[in-house]
């Protein structure tokens, strides 16, 4: 029997009121999410544009759409802007941003590419003394690293290495390391490895603050140095 009606759907006398809390509302699906999505960047005045890319290049693609959503950057994005977790630097790309840099266009950093077994970056750091730092990317890691002494300089090993192993307080972000270089000739170096995936700043950052641990290694160390 239909319900009784009063006009507006006004409760008629005699009826009983209807709890609708318990009914069960109407869930929202994967396109009602999307649309609501796409209302709010309409109403923030983002226009969509549409793209053709290599499908390796996605990642990047959602670097740039995060950057180009912020005010006018200028003539055009630096590459940090959409290095993202899931893209890794390559020694070649990472000398091209270095390349860009007021700190290398104005020559407080020498860069060279340089062609050994291993390819590098050399940085020669200018107000460092011309200090040279290496820089290579290995694998999912970018290591930069400086030559402190040969090991046949050390006047005691055992008393330079025991000094060595309660400096980490001295030379944040900096580990030091005994390695061969390419003549045989063992030395002490110093280096800091960050992600392959780090933004620029960061990395420039690790550069300069290996250069300045290392300044610090060579004036508190000296002492324990054949000159």
């Amino acid at each position: 029997m239909p319900r009784r009606k009063a006009p507006d759907d006004q409760a008629l006398p005699g009826d009983k009121p209807t709890d609708t809390s318990s009914l069960p509302s109407k869930a929202k699906t994967t396109a009602d999410y999307v649309r609501d999505m796409r209302t709010r960047l309409r109403e923030a005045g983002l226009v969509k544009r549409e793209f053709w890319i290599l499908p390796e290049n996605a990642a990047a693609l959602r670097g740039i759409e995060k950057a180009l959503r912020q005010p006018f950057l200028g003539e055009r994005i630096k590459l940090e802007a959409f290095m993202t977790e899931n893209i890794n630097w390559t020694i070649n790309s990472l000398h091209k941003a270095l390349a860009e840099l007021e700190v290398v266009t104005h020559g407080e950093i020498a860069l060279t590419l340089a062609e050994n077994a291993e390819q590098s970056l050399k940085l020669t750091m200018t107000e460092f003394g011309d200090l040279p730092l290496y820089l290579a990317v290995s694998g999912d890691q970018i290591l930069v690293d400086a030559t402190l002494v040969e090991v046949s300089r050390v006047k005691d090993p055992t008393v330079f290495n025991s000094l060595v192993l309660r400096s980490r307080d001295l030379f944040p972000l900096s580990s030091v390391g005994i390695e061969r270089v390419g003549d045989g000739t063992e030395v002490y170096c110093m280096f800091g490895a960050l992600s392959a995936a780090s933004t620029i700043t960061v990395i420039v950052q690790e550069i300069y603050t290996l250069a300045e641990n290392v300044i610090r290694a060579v004036e508190a160390f000296e002492d324990h140095i054949h000159v």
